[in-house]
């Protein structure tokens, strides 16, 4: 029962009605005896800063960030975490007394599960997209060690990408021209959708030549044409619904400061996602 003395968190998103945190992060804190609910927070762009701020006012706990907002959201923060600092985009606030600490659980998520699916070090490397969650990718891949190429609809999207994150390393990620994706998609061992395409009438992607051996990863959780394309064609496929349990679960332990019961927030995701 929720009470006054109920902790509050939520996901800001525009939109959020389709989120699956909700029913992942409740069913965490039922098995871990934690007395605190969590919300879908719809906030428009040009809300968002009050959105954020107000949170803050009524005593939310914890938040996490999607679409379109994690790179807006950086800048609303008290500080960030080095990691988050580094992609320049958050997902996960965690409440301070002054303000929000920002941090990414994206990026750190998507780098194990990347590395675990068989992206290794010197391996090609496509993102598609230029926001938030490209960012993270492209992150995750350079951490291990890839040589990352970024392709977006916006050409200087994708330049500000890479011109931010190479600061410090050795190799940068390049640019590629969005007109030639599926040439890109072909030479690469691993790709990476980190565009909107696949939710709510998002534009779709062009078609591309996956292929068996290929790391295949898709942001966008749900049964999107990428991921079916990729598991048709053999390739190993990172499904957002892997990638959203993971980052999840390192937020739980940001905001909570204890082991998330992973399986337990999977097992909820799947059945939310057959409703």
């Amino acid at each position: 029962m929720i009470s006054g003395r109920t902790a509050l968190f939520g996901v800001l998103g525009s939109p959020v009605g389709h989120s699956l945190s909700p029913a992942m992060q409740n069913a965490a804190f039922a098995a871990a005896g934690v007395d605190a609910v969590y919300v879908a927070l719809p906030a428009p762009p040009e809300r968002l800063a009050e959105a954020v701020r107000g949170a803050h006012a009524l005593g939310f706990q914890g938040l996490n960030v999607t679409v379109p907002h994690k790179q807006a959201a950086a800048a609303l923060c008290e500080r960030l975490a080095p990691s988050a600092a580094a992609v320049g985009a958050v997902n996960t606030l965690v409440r301070r007394g002054g303000g929000w600490e920002g941090h990414n659980t994206d990026a750190p998520a998507l780098r194990d599960l990347l590395a675990a699916a068989g992206a290794s070090r010197g391996a090609r490397a496509l993102v598609l997209g230029a926001g938030g969650a490209a960012r993270a990718a492209a992150w995750a891949l350079l951490e291990i060690g890839a040589a990352v190429r970024v392709a977006a609809r916006r050409p200087e999207a994708a330049e500000a990408l890479c011109r931010d994150l190479a600061a410090g390393r050795p190799a940068a990620p390049e640019p590629a021209p969005w007109s030639r994706v599926a040439d890109e998609a072909q030479r690469a061992e691993v790709v990476v959708n980190a565009t909107s395409a696949g939710l709510g009438g998002a534009d779709l992607l062009p078609p591309l030549p996956l292929r068996g051996g290929q790391v295949a990863c898709d942001l966008v959780y749900g049964d999107t044409a990428f991921a079916r394309a990729a598991a048709a064609a053999g390739a190993r496929v990172v499904t957002g619904e892997r990638i959203l349990v993971r980052q999840g679960a390192l937020a739980f332990q940001l905001w909570l400061g204890r082991e998330a019961p992973e399986q337990v927030m999977a097992a909820a995701l799947g059945r939310a996602g057959e409703r």
